[in-house]
């Protein structure tokens, strides 16, 4: 047997990630932690890495988001062909497609593999269990992104572990480490210690201090929905397979999720026992990472965002020139209000002073905050000659009742008081969030403090002067805003951001000769500069320098 692949992949790092996000026709990613990982994987092949990721082939359930009259979420199948949005299956053998197989408890699941090439040396593997091997409950098992009860998470995580270091098994791929994006992946260390125990002919203990040494882990964030706890009583039937291979009790393979509470499996502990190096995702978050797992390795590598798909290139190059520079931001702003219209049948005035929210609809990131005193709002909205048109997209995730609700709300304040100054986006995605972070003057970043990680999104903005209005959380946290864009106050954010908001207009709409701030434009000038420390290029030095080569 030949694979196809082996000959141009030699030692690369095998990158499990549960979401990414690469290409807006392809919904396999719910938010940041995706398109992290989509571009990480063109910053590998920009610079040509052996780097191999393998996610799950999602079907597209629950992706698009619809917003009926009422202001309801409504989420629909986002249907798509693999084939018409740029994946090939792998085949052995020349013309025969790839099947790896699964052990889930007393049955066996069948997987297929896509292909996404990035590079000759950079490519992304899909596993699929929709194929005519397995009966109708095993087909489902990769059709959901973060849906279904226990069960399904844990055999859907099982499935993306196990699969992966099958897959490049298969693929005669050795990689020279495994990278655990986040916790979901966490099971590929059963496969790993079993092929350890084999290869080497030593215990399971033995196997697994071995295993520690290929193994690094991120964790991308500190809310309990995202370092996920699972009942033992669940998964002992579906680890017992394994430990009884391995030679060791179901409960001694378990131990290594072991946080306490004797009838949980934590993912993230079990994470951080399997990898000899775990990383954070900004300074603040590995602080509060060390305070709350103390005992591990940790570093930080801060988040990143991909050059060349986030900075529009015109900007970048006229970024020395003001006038210049603010020409092309006007015409940024021209395409955002015309693809809002597209989008929403609703235009707006693109000489208004434009602000965006986007990212996923949830109570910590206090979206509600900012219209808690929407008359005050309104007032400074439709101030004569300073007019400010508000942009707000995000999904909130459809088993979240309470963030569907606030999306209700605020989408009612648009319709109501609000109405002519503030719109929704729907469907918030990779396409709509270029759109914005382009487009946009000023990016609203509201979380609790201590509750947002890294963030992304602003990086995005910044990279094209779109200035900040930020609490100091996550990535945000490393920057001096002095001269910059401005603080928000986490604890009283209503007041906050009114204040700020109209100092902003003040500034912006103080206008020179030439017809725009001199302040504000200085202001996306050094914006742009500051990007430089929150790209992927700088990310991926420090992946290779902390994680890879440590």
């Amino acid at each position: 047997m030949q694979p196809a692949d082996a000959t141009i992949l030699e030692s690369p790092i095998a990158y499990l990630s549960a979401e990414f996000g690469f290409d807006p026709a392809l919904p396999i990613y719910a938010g940041g932690l995706g398109i992290l990982s989509g571009d990480t994987m063109k910053q590998a092949a920009d610079e040509n890495l052996p780097f191999v990721g393998v996610g799950l082939l999602y079907r597209g359930q629950y992706m698009r988001q619809t917003i009926t009259p009422a202001g309801e979420q409504v989420e629909e199948q986002w249907q798509f062909d693999p084939v018409a949005v740029g994946l090939e299956h792998v085949y052995i053998d020349g013309d025969q497609p790839l099947f790896i197989s699964v052990q889930i408890a007393t049955e066996t699941v069948w997987l297929r593999c896509w292909k996404k090439t990035f590079s000759e040396q950079t490519i992304l593997y899909l596993l699929d269990s929709d194929t005519d091997q397995n009966p109708p409950h095993l087909r489902k098992i990769t059709q959901f992104l973060y849906a279904g009860d226990s069960d399904y998470q844990l055999k859907q995580e099982i499935v993306h572990g196990i699969g992966a270091v099958q897959l490049l098994k298969a693929l005669d791929i050795v990689p020279h480490l495994y990278h655990f994006n986040e916790g979901r992946p966490v099971f590929a260390h059963w496969q790993l210690i079993l092929d350890v125990m084999e290869n080497h002919q030593v215990a399971a203990e033995s196997a697994l201090r071995l295993v520690k040494n290929k193994v690094v882990y991120t964790n991308h964030t500190l809310v309990a929905a995202g370092n996920m706890n699972y009942p033992i009583s669940v998964l002992s039937p579906l680890a017992e397979p394994y430990a009884n291979k391995m030679g060791i009790s179901t409960s001694q393979l378990l131990s290594l999720g072991s946080s306490g509470n004797p009838d949980a499996y934590s993912v993230t502990t079990a994470a951080l026992n399997v990898s000899h190096i775990a990383s954070g995702v900004s300074k603040i978050h590995t602080e509060l990472s060390k305070q709350l797992w103390p005992d591990y390795n940790w570093v930080n590598i801060t988040n990143g965002v991909h050059r060349a798909t986030w900075q529009d290139t015109e900007i970048k190059q006229s970024a020395a020139q003001p006038d210049k520079l603010w020409q092309r931001h006007l015409q940024l702003k021209n395409h955002l209000r015309d693809f809002t219209q597209a989008s929403t049948g609703f235009g707006y005035d693109s000489n208004r002073l434009v602000i965006a929210w986007a990212r996923r609809i949830a109570g910590y990131k206090q979206l509600g905050s900012l219209f808690s005193d929407i008359e005050k709002l309104r007032e400074i909205c439709s101030q004569q000659d300073r007019q400010v048109q508000i942009v707000v997209s995000g999904k909130a995730h459809f088993g979240d009742s309470n963030g569907k609700e606030l999306l209700k709300e605020v989408i009612h304040h648009f319709s109501t008081v609000l109405a002519g100054y503030a719109l929704f986006i729907p469907n918030y995605n990779l396409e709509v969030a270029q759109f914005l972070t382009r487009g946009a003057d000023i990016w609203l970043n509201t979380p609790i403090k201590g509750k947002e990680a890294s963030g992304t999104s602003g990086m995005k903005a910044i990279s094209n002067g779109v200035l900040q209005m930020t609490v100091q959380d996550g990535w945000t946290s490393e920057v001096d805003w002095e001269g910059l864009g401005w603080v928000l106050a986490s604890e009283s954010l209503t007041e906050s951001f009114q204040a700020n908001l109209r100092t902003a207009q003040d500034m912006y709409f103080s206008r020179n000769e030439q017809g725009f701030s001199d302040e504000w434009v200085a202001r996306m000038q050094r914006s742009i500069l500051t990007y430089e420390d929150f790209s992927t290029e700088r990310m991926l030095a420090e992946y290779k320098e902390k994680l890879y080569n440590a």
